[in-house]
């Protein structure tokens, strides 16, 4: 470079440099900074980032439609804690951030500790002092900090990323100012605020963040601990517990990289033995943040909750455990809805509120306070679903539980959403023999309506052996509950569970005689019953129901009688006896419609059965009244109207109405298929052949099933 001056005389300094500007204002200008970059202020996202198209997609779609919007774009990502709502909008904000002009913020919002959730001047003056803004220039009100934030970034769009956002309040003065601008929030709450006090209209667009599924966390956790990772059931097992939370999962994958866990075999074996936060030694200030920005009495109702032995429950047991915390909960992203009408603490919570519970004496104390409003539900829903005799003091005063459900449905839909919870509470040690052999006797009903065998099974053997152990609970108790785990695996039906309910039969039957207990001897007898019929030895079944009768003695008992007497006519008729069979049923018949609540069901159930014996016995014209009568209680789509309507034909065909037999079997076909029912095949045979087929004793018979107590 030469630097010489030549070409004339000069007088006076002279400047030699790059840049013209610095002789725009005189000689002595000062060199004017360059413009600061614009701000990029996320953290890096997570490494391994599996699934999440969906939400993504959604964002990208948001991003898109930006243009003539009149605000910045509020998007709220919500879900439980430790979803991956940071990860997602990190991952995504990483990718997208060159969209964005007028530059990225990011502030973590949630609560650091005692001193509660970010403050909105501390966020503000960190976004302001990237942008350039001299410290000493800095506003001092947080309304000053906005409006200054607002000025310095009209310019261009930009996207603000908020994490772990607490309430409404804290947002509203973090908005940029250009219109085409995007603030995307995480909150595990819903932060409703924002439909109450937002009079301008801008409400968030709500994205919720789901768990992972099963193959995402796979693929997460062999992303952290390696892909050598073994799959099948211990791997199973970890993830099941990682409830699809990737921060779960994450922290799992690393326990199992570790040489000193014994890899996924040896993580699984502790989450088999431990509440899942302790087996994976997990740290527990996330949710500790979380449990502690709760209101004291939302705190209390959390720590109860702990004491519940699963993570899901009725709405009606919350609020009858912790009135008043069913909302803050919601709110607060702690709770989420199961299903119309119950709740379940999200994620890996509930471990986390049992914890809590463990070191709470209160909590501690509750268990007998939820075993006993799981047994009077129960037993409210056995009372409104059935007349049966029980035994124990929970049945004394049946009235005491009336008013429980409106109807059967309702009890029927109530209990049968509990079941996996009533073998929970079936299972605790603290429920004591006496409360779980009430409880058998309670969901005896509901679990017999629904075939649900076996959790019903599962039941009645615990409540068996607690009742062999327990010297006050044996005696009839002991007698009942060998009759009820007869009677539920006579309901399953396989070979090898007849079997063994013969045995539990005769047990109750042989209890029940030293006891001289009248009315479980007749049912243990009945049920020994039913299973020589079940076996094709239906005179043996008779003899049975006979011995049954004659158990009662001068026992007060119509409805059982009228029940032996069904049992008995339908045994006649397996065994080609019809007219002992028409007077067996006749006397049935007698017998519901003269109890002092009519047995509607049962009257129904025993003419259609009457109709078939009279069909047998070739007097198909005696069988049409009480066919008819029949399906003026059989309204609705059921197998019992299927086998009322396919009877009918049978009759039809055999009075010489072919085409009325074919329009009855075809309709019968129809329902017997919309319930899925292997007895369609009865009605194809009748149709393919357009002849009387043999009348049907199956599933869904009269009584089938039903005991007498």
């Amino acid at each position: 470079m030469n630097s010489s001056i030549s070409g004339g005389t000069f007088n006076g300094p002279v400047f030699m440099g790059r840049d013209p500007r610095m002789f725009q204002d005189g000689p002595m200008a000062p060199h004017a900074p360059d413009a600061p970059p614009p701000p990029r202020m996320l953290p890096f996202g997570p490494d391994g980032f599996v699934d999440r198209e969906a939400p993504r997609a959604r964002l990208d779609e948001l991003l898109a439609g930006r243009d003539g919007q009149a605000a910045p774009l509020l998007v709220l990502l919500h879900g439980t804690l430790g979803v991956g709502k940071t990860g997602l909008v990190l991952h995504w904000a990483q990718q997208r951030k060159d969209d964005f002009p007028g530059g990225v913020f990011y502030a973590d919002m949630s609560p650091q500790g005692p001193g509660g959730a970010a403050e909105a001047a501390a966020v503000l003056e960190s976004f302001i002092g990237v942008l350039g803004t001299p410290r000493s220039e800095l506003p001092s009100t947080v309304e000053a900090l906005a409006a200054r934030f607002r000025s310095l970034t009209a310019g261009l769009p930009s996207l603000v990323v908020l994490d772990g956002v607490v309430s409404a309040g804290q947002v509203r003065p973090l908005l940029p100012g250009h219109p085409g601008s995007m603030v995307v929030l995480t909150s595990r709450f819903r932060l409703g605020a924002f439909e109450s006090e937002e009079p301008d209209g801008r409400l968030p667009v709500r994205l919720a963040v789901p768990e992972l599924d099963e193959e995402a966390c796979a693929a997460l956790f062999r992303a952290v601990a390696g892909q050598d990772v073994p799959g099948g059931e211990a791997l199973r097992t970890v993830l099941r517990a990682a409830a699809g939370l990737p921060y779960v999962v994450r922290i799992a994958a690393a326990r199992a990289a570790d040489p000193m866990c014994d890899g996924v075999e040896g993580l699984a074996a502790r989450i088999a033995r431990e509440n899942v936060l302790e087996a994976l030694d997990m740290p527990r200030r996330l949710f500790d943040l979380a449990y502690e920005a709760l209101d004291p009495d939302v705190r209390r109702g959390f720590r109860l909750l702990g004491a519940h032995p699963t993570p899901e429950f009725a709405d009606a047991f919350l609020d009858e455990l912790a009135p008043g915390v069913r909302g803050p909960l919601y709110a607060a992203g702690m709770l989420e809805r199961s299903e119309p009408g119950r709740s379940r603490l999200g994620g890996v919570l509930h471990g986390h509120a049992q914890i809590l519970a463990a070191a709470d004496p209160e909590s501690r104390g509750a268990l007998p306070r939820i075993i006993d409003w799981y047994l009077r539900r129960a037993g409210a829903a056995e009372v409104s679903l059935s007349a049966r005799w029980r035994a124990g003091p929970l049945f004394a005063e049946p009235e005491a539980l009336a008013g429980v459900f409106a109807d059967k449905e309702q009890a029927l839909r109530a209990l049968e959403a509990d079941r996996n919870n009533l073998l929970a509470i079936a299972e605790l040690r603290e429920i004591g023999p006496a409360r779980l052999c009430q409880l058998t006797e309670a969901v005896h009903a509901m679990f017999h309506a629904r075939g649900h065998h076996s959790l019903w099974i599962r039941i009645a053997r615990l409540a068996l052996d607690a009742a062999r152990r327990d010297g006050e609970t044996g005696g009839l108790m002991l007698a009942r509950m060998h009759f009820e785990l007869a009677f539920a695996l006579n309901d399953r039906g396989a070979a090898e569970d007849l079997e063994e309910a013969l045995v539990h039969y005769g047990a109750a039957r042989e209890c029940a005689r030293r006891l001289g207990h009248e009315r479980t001897e007749s049912s243990a007898l009945e049920g020994l019953g039913r299973i020589a019929a079940a076996q094709g030895s239906p005179q043996a079944a008779m003899e049975l129901y006979g011995q049954a009768q004659a158990a009662l003695g001068a026992l007060e008992h119509p409805r059982g009688r009228a029940l032996l007497e069904y049992h008995q006519g339908n045994a006649a008729s397996a065994a080609g006896l019809h007219e002992e069979a028409v007077r067996h049923l006749a006397q049935a018949l007698r017998g519901f419609q003269s109890l002092a609540v009519p047995d509607t069901g049962n009257t129904a159930k025993t003419r259609l059965r009457y109709a078939m014996a009279r069909l047998a016995a070739g007097r198909p014209e005696e069988a049409v009244e009480p066919l008819a009568l029949a399906l003026e209680v059989f309204t609705g789509p059921s197998l019992n109207r299927a086998d009322a309507v396919l009877v009918r034909g049978d009759v039809r065909g055999a009075l010489g109405e072919p085409e009325a037999a074919r329009a009855d079997w075809e309709a019968a076909l129809g329902l017997y298929e919309s319930l899925r029912s292997i007895r369609a095949e009865e009605a194809r045979i009748r149709l393919a052949g357009s002849t009387p087929g043999p009348a049907v004793p199956g599933q869904g018979v009269p009584g089938q099933g039903e005991p007498q107590g």
